[in-house]
């Protein structure tokens, strides 16, 4: 195997584009696809991945050599109603095994996603609908898929999510996993897949054949697993995604300078809101006008992607879910003053159970106010509020399209540095006959 040890195709549990979905840093690198390597950044680096592969695991065992199968069996996993029992220890262990294939892959536990947080994310609900597979090796789970439809809107499109332990690749069972997502997708009417796969930046080596997105902007290496996976399951690389990361805090007098210069060019014109965790009543229904934005203002290359539909309703559910995976977020705005109508937002959030760590979320400024560097304002002052609301965080990530040049440049202005790619991959389904 090439690089990466033990990657993901894609992501899920309902946990967002930022903790997991997905990467990352500036880094040092203590060798090339090595599992027990620690990342370093003056101090202020990841932690190393024993956080997840515990105390009964070695990480020589983790990456050891083939071992013997005996029979592996696949299987739905029902999503419990709570952690408790075996249901819940089932669950346990396939959130375990998603944690360890993303921390052997980044060399870090930057990503990691408490079992607590994947079943929040992946209850019943009005948007979404999520199933479960596990692979299993006797008792142990060696590999694991998760499917993910929009029940709102998109509804033509499943979100399909592959994780195999590094000791059991090769042998099919992401093969069979993911075909028994593909078929309860397409049972459910759904025409097309998309997913998503991660490349750190150690990854690609000099002279390493890459395979370019259908966008022109962007390549992911072609000997990865995860890109051999994807292109032999009739996936296409649609796009690619630049992952960058920060150190924070960020440089408190470039912060001023930036926030004071972008409100100096804005006065008179526009201001900013800010809020926590919830959305104030009287800014939830334009909120909810920019979430829905969002969805596709951003560019998405050839992916088949409707505009989501977004309300006050869906605003709160999004807030309470978020809450209930024990996260929170700032939000920061910008109001156009001659109307008051919200033109631009930007988010941040941040889990306790890695108080390092922060995520950037959505940042948009609706294209007729574009040109004032509003993008840049938001960004900056939400930077503020991170080291006011949480002293602990020491690395902000971020992701946004590699054709997104504007947004790259305000992110390079504010301090991130690339860190990897995520490529994002889209294939379509073969169409169900119809009845009779």
């Amino acid at each position: 195997m090439t690089g990466q040890v033990g990657c993901a195709f894609g992501r899920g549990d309902g946990v967002g584009r930022a903790v997991v979905l997905a990467g990352r840093r500036r880094w040092s690198r203590c060798g090339a696809g090595r599992a027990d390597c620690a990342y370093t950044d003056s101090g202020v680096g990841p932690t190393p991945c024993r956080k997840v592969i515990g105390k009964t695991q070695s990480l020589v065992q983790v990456r050891g050599a083939d071992m013997p199968i005996t029979s592996i069996t696949i299987a739905p996993l029902p999503i419990p109603e709570s952690l408790a029992g075996q249901a819940g220890a089932d669950f346990t262990a396939s959130a375990e095994l998603a944690n360890l294939v993303s921390c052997l892959l980044w060399g870090n536990n930057d990503f990691w996603v408490s079992p607590a947080a994947r079943l929040e994310g992946s209850r019943a609900n009005d948007y979404t609908a999520t199933y479960l597979w596990a692979a299993r090796d006797g008792d142990r789970h060696v590999g694991r898929a998760l499917l993910e439809l929009s029940l709102q809107d998109n509804e033509q499109n499943g979100y399909v999510f592959v994780a195999v332990h590094p000791q059991y690749r090769r042998r099919g069972i992401g093969r069979r996993l993911l075909a028994e997502a593909e078929a309860l997708a397409g049972s459910r009417g759904r025409t097309t897949l998309q997913s998503w796969s991660e490349h750190p930046v150690g990854f690609k080596m000099e002279g390493q054949a890459m395979l370019q997105a259908e966008t022109g902007y962007g390549s992911a290496p072609a000997a990865s697993p995860a890109v051999r996976f994807a292109t032999s399951s009739g996936f296409q690389l649609e796009q690619v995604d630049r992952c960058s990361r920060m150190p924070i805090p960020a440089d408190a007098g470039r912060l001023i300078g930036q926030v004071e210069s972008a409100a100096a060019r804005a006065a008179g014109s526009y201001r900013l809101v800010e809020w926590a965790d919830s959305c104030p009543p009287e800014y939830l229904d334009q909120y909810a006008v920019l979430r829905q934005r969002m969805s596709t203002d951003a560019p998405l290359g050839e992916l088949d992607y409707e505009e989501e539909v977004w309300d006050a309703v869906r605003v709160r559910h999004k807030e309470e879910n978020l809450k209930r995976m024990n996260g929170r977020s700032l939000v920061v705005a910008v109001q156009h003053a001659p109307t008051g109508d919200l033109v631009g937002h930007t988010v941040l959030e941040w889990f306790p159970e890695q108080p390092e760590v922060v995520y950037q979320e959505d940042t948009l400024v609706l294209r007729a106010h574009r040109g004032h560097r509003l993008g840049l304002w938001l960004k900056a002052r939400n930077l503020q509020r991170v080291a006011e609301s949480w002293p602990q965080g020491r690395r902000l990530y971020t992701w946004n399209a590699a054709e997104n040049s504007h947004m790259l440049d305000i992110n390079l202005a504010l301090g991130f540095a690339p860190a990897g790619d995520e490529a994002a991959w889209q294939k379509k389904l073969p169409a169900r006959p119809e009845a009779g």
